[in-house]
């Protein structure tokens, strides 16, 4: 993330109750146009996996001038229609991954394939010589994130991972405030991604059960962690600049007794060094918290709500002299409790200049990842979320998963630091 996405720290008083921390949310005055590419310079472009999530992702690619998606594949005949008819150029369809990665020209492949899939498919991706955007989290288990990260270490091709909830304007602008030391030392983190429904996707027939709802069964899946916590695992280790070195956790199939093999709920809390403790729940009974984020620190307080509003609760009436000043440093405006409450709205900066193709916020970041991968391979930006925060994160959901399921502490090992 360049530098001076962080320069706009501001505050302005928003009512008699609140003052805004950074102005501006990821939209802009400005219609979205689509840019002119000629057809020799964009970057030709393969899907393998055209489920919901690939489906999405040709979407986004729709506004990405840049890159052209000239091939897609799935083992599904009709999901491969249907990702075809959102395509408006001519696709050559594939059912064998292998031939996708032979298709003649091809300069990148994206992996949108279940779970168990990624590591065959990253590992032959590699061998192709193909630049790589892989969905999350990158491979079912320790030792195949061990051997794709060893290997892509020596890799001189782009090798980007689909964690775009980092490059959401609101996570942004709270990693902007622990960054400037608002909070003072963190020490705890709360995050929560909770839900209301079985999970489950329709089938045209049964013997599709387990191809289409393959994050239900422990075969193919990490399950909730691995789904849902992942992002927020990555997100967490970006603020912190760190790791788990200790996770306990535990869940069960407490609900749905559907046949699933994942969890219908799970609990870990991770021990990060100095002290710092991380709770991550997800459950499909209760949508109430739904998605949130508490960050916790010694000064200040900021809680988020599905990344799209936060607040910031200052840690008394004894910080505020301090804050002030803090704040002056930076901005040089004025803070002050108005009203009775000292919550404070937190609003994030968008970037300066650029105009989003949509107003749903999951949709721009998706489509700003991959606006970013390309401009990576042409080397015209730095790549944002690279091979390391998809190991890093990896590592952590599958370490929470060996402890929820085997009821036992699990410990960062000295052979996972590569």
């Amino acid at each position: 993330m360049k530098s001076s996405r962080r320069k706009f720290l501001r505050l302005t008083a928003t009512s008699a109750a609140a003052v805004s921390i950074g102005i501006h949310a990821c939209s802009s005055k400005k219609e979205f146009t689509l840019e002119e590419v000629a057809d020799s310079e964009r970057l030709k472009v393969g899907v393998i996996g055209t489920g919901i999530r690939g489906k999405n992702i040709i979407q986004v690619l729709n506004y990405v001038p840049e890159m052209k998606v000239v091939a897609i594949c799935d083992t599904l005949d009709f999901r491969l229609k249907e990702a075809s008819d959102l395509i408006k150029h001519k696709v050559v369809n594939y059912t064998d991954y292998q031939k996708l990665l032979a298709h003649d020209g091809l300069d990148a492949v994206i992996i949108a394939s279940p779970l168990h899939e990624h590591y065959r498919m990253v590992m032959s991706a590699l061998d192709a010589n193909l630049h790589i955007l892989c969905e999350k989290a990158l491979a079912y288990s320790i030792e195949q994130c061990r051997e794709i990260k060893i290997r892509g270490d020596q890799y001189d091709k782009v090798f980007q991972v689909s964690y775009q909830y980092q490059l959401n304007p609101v996570f942004e602008a709270i990693k902007n405030l622990v960054d400037k030391g608002y909070l003072g030392k963190i020490t705890k983190v709360e995050a929560s991604w909770d839900r209301h429904g079985d999970w489950r996707r329709k089938v045209p027939s049964s013997e599709l059960e387990r191809q289409i709802n393959w994050r239900m069964y422990r075969e193919y899946s990490g399950g909730l962690m691995a789904e849902l916590g992942s992002h927020q695992l990555n997100m967490v280790d970006s603020l912190l600049g760190a790791h788990p070195i200790r996770v306990v956790g535990t869940g069960g199939i407490d609900y749905w007794k559907d046949g699933r093999t994942t969890f219908d709920n799970v609990h870990a809390l991770f021990d990060y060094p100095e002290g710092v403790k991380v709770g991550f729940h997800s459950g499909t009974t209760n949508k109430y918290e739904g998605y949130q984020m508490k960050f916790y620190g010694d000064k200040a307080t900021v809680v988020s709500h599905g990344m799209n509003t936060a607040e910031i609760f200052p840690e008394g009436d004894r910080i505020e002299e301090e804050w002030s000043s803090t704040v002056d440093g930076v901005s040089g405006a004025s803070i002050k409790i108005i009203g009775d409450t000292n919550k404070r709205k937190v609003e994030p900066i968008g970037d300066d200049g650029v105009v989003y193709p949509s107003k749903n916020d999951n949709f721009n970041m998706t489509w700003k990842l991959y606006k970013n991968f390309a401009a990576a391979i042409r080397g015209k930006e730095k790549l944002l979320l690279g091979l390391k925060d998809a190991y890093q994160s990896a590592i952590s959901v599958h370490m929470a998963n060996d402890a929820i399921r085997n009821g036992k502490v699990v410990d960062w090992r000295p052979e996972f630091d590569i």
